[in-house]
């Protein structure tokens, strides 16, 4: 269903819908919605007492409603589109002028159903159902799985003991432990045991899981423009919010408390995952009002004659925005949207509206951020985001602060080609670092390359074959008096002589690896210098090391043919640790990998990795990332080869691995743990959950061949014969 079908099909269900009054949307109500209910004898009195005040609350009731076989439109925060989803649920009786039906769903939720079919049996599907495993507090359900009675939340079991199926109810009444035990400790009252269910008061459970549920399908419905199904279900849910909130505090639930700075130590809601709710529903009004519209790059940019007009329309559609998140953790990139592309295109003409839009603009788009999809935080994506990310692809610029930092800028610069904007940064003493290794890095972007600034990342175009890729800041070459290599000599190298502590080291070897890439001759003194200042930097100081720029310095005066880099590039080796590298450690070793015969580095990886007093001498190394030095390309260093055969004679227990058909699990004492893929043949497949020993010379060879540095070994072979594939792999290293 497309956003204009969705507007129309849900006016019909309407208050005051006559010609020329404009309809209020809002959810059907079920016929028995406000009928009495006599409960079934022997549901608990803290369970009935909950389920009770929900159905008061608006829960939907489904006496008196069909249950049939159903499609219902569902979405995702990740792809945003609807799609159908069969399933059975309580079809709404037809009302006259309606030209849908309406259906609850096992979620609390009430759709608009397609496809309804035969009458199903409730009985028969509640008596089959079981409590949901692994289930716990604040799980976020997506709807396309909790409109189903076999993966819905605690919703169900309000709906299984409206309808009379008590005893379904209670069965698949299983609160989260860990939500039990808090409130008990909260509140248990005197005299009652720990872990007793009926001291527990389960309404901010069943509370809880049906307001997710709206919101869920809520920012599904807005995030894929059925704008009309999201209002009517945003207005229901702040109907329903306050009144849960002061029944919870009624029931003297404990509120959580904010870590954040700001408002660190306040109290939360009970709903916590609901702040945007007030901002959302009058973005949904708003829209209502204004009805539905295409974008103007659907309906055709053409159509509008001048520049201004087309950026005053395309800033007007930033609300139809619908970019998606790319990963978790990760983020929303705006920039990626069409209407947000096209503002980029513009180029400087679009800066001025969209500042005023970063400035005054209180709407929201259609795209939707989250930390992690299975915890409950949903963030809809404001208007100010995308027009932020246009300025920054536009200005090539990141900006930290606020709008008034944008304008700032904006009002020094613009009176210039962007090429000579970042050259003026250069020149300018009080930009400041930042802008300095922003603007060098603009200058020497290849042109294949688009950058986001502020959103992490960027894109490559394929370059033309055998044609070498030009520098965005080729046109600056004529520059002279002082030229841009001498620019950025001078602020790689400069320390303020007022302020020497405030010289950034990795602020300049960048500034020197830009140099490089712009003017490799006028780059070689420069690195020679800054390799120097880092070894310093490593012996004297506390300021954060460089590790892996002075790599890249080093890899750069190598292949200039500086052979001063490898001797100094083995002193800074001697002065340091695996811990101090942490994330960037075979980065760091890479010249150790690029030049493993030269006779300097040879001589310091055997003082590194053969040196038993050295911290590099044996494995594992801490605070290295996830990255497995062992299967790194390390292995062509042969000091580090000879300490992997030391590795390998070392059979002390140091986990468990568990066999999980393709991949294997693994339990570490001195590593962290986890799983990764494990290619056996069927005839040495263990049966699956099948559990062994793991021993770390096992482990250094089960890495050793994740790698394929030697050939295939099973880590779920019978002692006796990984010992033999041991002495295998530590002859064929031996050999190489």
């Amino acid at each position: 269903m497309n956003a204009r079908a969705g507007l129309v099909i849900l006016a019909l269900v309407s208050v005051g819908s006559c010609f020329g009054q404009r309809p209020v949307l809002q959810w059907p109500e079920p016929p028995r919605q406000r009928a009495s209910w006599r409960a079934p004898v022997g549901i608990p009195t803290n369970l009935l007492s909950a389920v009770e005040t929900l159905f008061a609350q608006g829960f939907p009731d489904p006496r008196g409603c069909e249950y049939r076989e159903l499609e219902v439109e569902v979405g995702s925060v990740w792809g945003g589109k609807g799609s159908p989803v069969k399933t059975r649920g309580w079809v709404l009786p037809a009302r006259a002028g309606e030209s849908r039906r309406f259906a609850i769903a096992w979620n609390g939720v009430i759709y608009p159903a397609t496809n309804i079919a035969v009458t199903a049996d409730l009985h028969a599907e509640a008596t089959n159902l079981f409590p949901t495993a692994g289930r716990r507090f604040n799980a976020a359900v997506g709807e396309a799985r909790s409109v189903c009675s076999t993966q819905a939340l605690s919703t169900r079991v309000l709906l299984l003991l409206r309808c009379g199926e008590t005893e379904a109810g209670l069965k698949n009444w299983t609160p989260d432990p860990q939500m039990m035990m808090r409130v008990q400790a909260e509140r248990r009252p005197a005299g009652s045991a720990k872990g007793e269910t009926d001291s527990y008061d389960p309404y901010l459970e069943l509370a809880g899981d049906w307001s997710w549920a709206l919101f869920d399908h809520l920012l599904c419905a807005h995030m894929r423009g059925d704008e009309a199904s999201a209002l009517a279900t945003a207005r229901k849910l702040s109907e329903a919010q306050p009144r849960i909130e002061a029944e919870a505090a009624r029931r003297g639930f404990q509120r959580q408390r904010y870590y954040e700075s700001g408002r660190q130590g306040k109290e939360k809601p009970y709903l916590d995952f609901l702040e945007q709710l007030p901002q959302l529903v009058a973005d949904l009004e708003r829209r209502a009002r204004e009805g539905y519209r295409l974008s103007a790059v659907e309906s055709g940019l053409t159509n509008l004659p001048t520049q201004t007009a087309r950026i005053a329309v395309l800033v007007r559609d930033l609300e139809l925005v619908q970019a998606r998140q790319w990963g978790q953790p990760g983020g929303v990139n705006t920039a990626d949207d069409s209407t947000v592309q096209a503002l980029i295109r513009e180029g400087d003409p679009a800066v001025e509206p969209l500042l005023d839009c970063l400035e005054q603009d209180k709407r929201l788009t259609r795209s939707v951020g989250f930390g992690r999809d299975f915890f409950r935080g949903r963030t809809v994506i404001p208007v100010t985001s995308a027009a932020r990310a246009a300025l920054q692809a536009i200005l090539h610029a990141n900006f930290g602060g606020g709008a008034p930092e944008m304008r700032a800028y904006w009002n020094k610069y613009k009176g210039l080609k962007l090429e000579d904007r970042w050259y003026a940064i250069l020149q300018d003493d009080t930009a400041g670092t930042g802008r300095w290794v922003e603007a060098a890095a603009n200058i020497t972007q290849p042109e294949n390359v688009t950058a986001y600034p502020g959103a992490g990342f960027s894109m490559q175009r394929p370059a033309p074959t055998n044609a070498p890729v030009r520098l965005c800041g080729e046109s600056l070459r004529a520059k002279s008096n002082p030229s841009v290599a001498e620019l950025l000599a001078r602020r790689a190298l400069e320390i303020p002589p007022s302020n020497p502590g405030a010289y950034d080291l990795s602020a300049g070897c960048e500034l020197g690896l830009r140099l490089a890439a712009w003017d490799p001759p006028a780059a070689l003194p420069v690195a020679r210098t800054l390799t120097e200042r880092c070894r310093t930097v490593t012996q004297y100081s506390e300021q954060k090391n460089p590790w892996l720029v002075v790599a890249k310095l080093t890899r750069f005066r190598m292949q200039a043919g500086d052979a001063q880099a490898f001797d100094d590039y083995a002193a800074w080796l001697q002065t340091t640790t695996p811990e101090q590298f942490d994330w960037s450690l075979t980065e760091a070793l890479e010249p150790l990998c690029q030049y493993p015969t030269n006779a300097t580095l040879q001589a310091a990886a055997d003082r590194m990795f053969g040196n038993t007093n050295s911290p590099w001498s044996r494995l594992p190394w801490q605070r290295t990332g996830f990255k497995d030095p062992v299967e790194s390309d390390l292995v062509q260093v042969p000091a580090f080869r000879r300490l992997v055969l030391r590795e390998l004679d070392k059979k002390t227990p140091c986990g468990t691995i568990e066999w999980r058909q393709g991949t294997a699990s693994y339990q570490m004492t001195n590593r962290w743990s986890g799983s990764r893929g494990l290619a056996l043949p069927e005839a040495d497949q263990p049966a699956i959950g099948t559990k062994a020993e793991l021993r770390w010379c096992d482990w250094i060879a089960w890495s050793l061949s994740n790698a394929k540095h030697i050939p295939p070994f099973n880590p779920f072979a019978p002692p006796a014969q990984r010992d033999e594939a041991l002495e295998q792999a530590k002859a064929l290293l031996s050999r190489r």
